[in-house]
C-alpha cells in the first residue's frame, strides 16, 4: 500500500485509503498496516493514523479484529460508488 502525505491529516490518509478500495489496489480482507506501523512508516501521529481508521470503520470500509488488526471490509458495489 502507498499513501502520499502532504500534512497530516486524518480525512487524508483516510480518503486515500478509501480510493485505494474503490480502484481495487486494497481487496476485501486485505491487511492494512497496524496503526503504529502506519504511523512509523509514514512519520504521523499514531492517534492520526487511529482516527483515520475509525472513521473508516464507522463508513464500513474496514472492519477491526480485536488484537489481530485492521481489514478492508466485503462491500457492495454500489456502497464503493456512493
Amino acid at each position: 500500500m502507498e499513501i502520499q502525505i502532504s500534512h497530516t491529516s486524518m480525512e487524508q490518509i483516510a480518503g486515500q485509503i478509501r480510493l485505494q478500495i474503490r480502484e481495487g489496489t486494497l481487496q476485501a480482507q486485505d491487511p492494512l498496516p497496524s496503526v503504529r506501523g502506519f504511523a512509523r512508516e509514514y512519520r504521523v501521529s499514531a492517534l492520526t493514523v487511529k482516527k483515520a481508521y475509525d472513521l473508516l470503520e464507522e463508513e464500513g470500509f474496514v472492519h477491526t479484529v480485536h488484537g489481530k488488526g485492521t481489514y478492508v471490509a466485503e462491500i457492495s458495489a454500489n456502497t464503493v460508488q456512493e
